[in-house]
């Protein structure tokens, strides 16, 4: 955005605040504001923050084996490009943001500058991915016992879409103030669950989209009366909320996941792209189900997922290979990637995706054959046949996956990954320690 302008709505829309935001390696998105006359300087030296921060917890704990400790200073660097006036809280405005060392070069923890490093890798082969987060959350009302689901209807219900109307047409218009194209709304399958499908973008525009997407929601519930929650599974007996990924590659106008002779009309980079995201799962899911309650999403038969596998809208496989559209098939071809929530740090999620797809793009790696029915109704000897394995049994078995993966350890970097490790275990040691309700306490409204 071209600074006059930006400084030409700061003025017109009053703004007395502009948040500088970031999502830490925890998946909260944090930040500082400040004031529009302090403009020119926060974007010329960004604002202080420890490196310590960026290795804390969701419980802002910082644990004590943490390279990063209290000392050392940080830049949070905003991005122009990125800046909004916020519709549903008047007087703010927000941009994204990188953190920097103090020399202005990208710091080794900032997520949002790995996930640019896995954008230029794509590039220098020709590629980039365009890409959409498609989230379930659940939306809550104030009652006397507490925030409850807005509704206990069906899926799809009209009649839970007149109970959410009041929230979800202030949310649409919102998000379609700033760019963001809401294609499709329903009420999902759990009490008060929504969902919204959103448009694709390429890039690091798909991580910020998503990063804007949820401090909408958030935002436009609080302000019209509501409470939302993306917290993977509120309770047992209500479906879990996911957040599905939607992604393809893409040369110029060219759709490289998209070959009119393949099988399901995949390519072979979408064969080989899969493969990768196949064989690196375990690792991968630290990164896109990176809770102890995201594990709680993963039961069979439950449209969540819960086995190493693809198919062509398999909705219960870990790859689901959309179907195009009649017509439109070329554009339209595209892999969702299911075992993933979103308490996850988008940045670091689609870098993790790119970087086992990459794996699987340079060594040809095969996905195997397609799983056409629910893998929970096979027997174990077809289990075995289509080397179907099931997912980690919790975020720790993820964690050790990760530790072992040499593609995600280089890709991200032996400090990244250390760092990371030893803020997920002092996460889950916190967790391990609360009471029984403890995890939806600590969860339920922290993303």
């Amino acid at each position: 955005m071209q600074r006059e302008l930006l400084e030409k709505q700061l003025r017109e829309q009053k703004i007395e605040l502009v948040r500088a935001i970031y999502v830490g390696p925890d998946g909260i998105t944090r930040g500082k504001a400040f004031r529009p006359a302090d403009l020119n300087a926060i974007l010329e030296s960004g604002i202080g923050l420890t490196q310590a921060q960026m290795s804390v917890t969701v419980f802002d704990h910082l644990p004590p084996l943490s390279k990063y400790q209290p000392v050392g200073e940080v830049r949070i660097r905003p991005d122009v490009d990125t800046f909004q006036v916020l519709p549903y809280l008047p007087g703010h405005a927000r941009m994204l943001a990188d953190v920097e060392t103090l020399q202005g070069a990208a710091w080794e923890l900032c997520p949002r500058s790995l996930l640019k490093d896995f954008l230029r890798r794509l590039a220098a082969q020709g590629m980039q991915i365009q890409a959409a987060f498609e989230n379930e959350f659940t939306l809550l009302e104030q009652t006397d016992t507490g925030w409850e689901p807005v509704d206990q209807l069906n899926c799809f219900s009209s009649a839970a879409m007149d109970l959410a109307s009041p929230f979800i047409l202030p949310l649409i218009s919102a998000l379609e103030q700033q760019g963001i194209k809401v294609e499709k709304y329903y009420p999902e399958a759990g009490p008060g669950q929504q969902e919204l499908p959103v448009r694709h973008q390429a890039g690091l525009l798909a991580a910020d989209q998503q990063v804007v997407f949820k401090e909408t929601v958030r935002g436009v519930a609080q302000a019209n009366g509501y409470r939302v929650s993306f917290m993977p599974k509120i309770s047992p007996a209500f479906a879990g909320n996911g957040c599905h990924i939607h992604f393809s590659l893409w040369n110029e106008n060219q759709n490289l996941f998209y070959d009119p002779t393949g099988e399901f009309l995949l390519s072979q980079t979408a064969r080989n792209f899969m493969g990768g995201v196949l064989k690196h799962l375990p690792a991968l899911m630290a990164f896109t189900a990176p809770t102890t309650n995201s594990y709680k999403r993963f039961v069979e038969r439950c449209w969540s997922s819960s086995s190493t596998c693809w198919g062509p809208d398999n909705r219960e496989a870990t790859v689901r290979a959309a179907s195009g559209f009649q017509g439109q098939e070329a554009a339209t071809v595209n892999l969702e990637y299911r075992p993933c929530d979103s308490t996850c740090n988008p940045y670091l999620a689609l870098a993790a995706l790119i970087c086992a797809g990459l794996d699987g793009i340079e060594n040809e790696l095969d996905p195997g054959d397609p799983v056409l029915t629910d893998p929970a109704l096979l027997t174990a000897e077809a289990r075995h046949a289509f080397n179907i394995n099931a997912y980690p049994l919790d975020l720790e078995t993820a964690l050790s996956a990760l530790e072992e993966n040499t593609v995600l350890q280089t890709g991200f970097g032996a400090s990244r990954i250390a760092d990371y490790l030893t803020m997920k275990r002092a996460e889950i040691s916190m967790i391990d320690s609360l009471e029984d309700d403890g995890e939806r306490q600590a969860y339920e409204f922290r993303f």
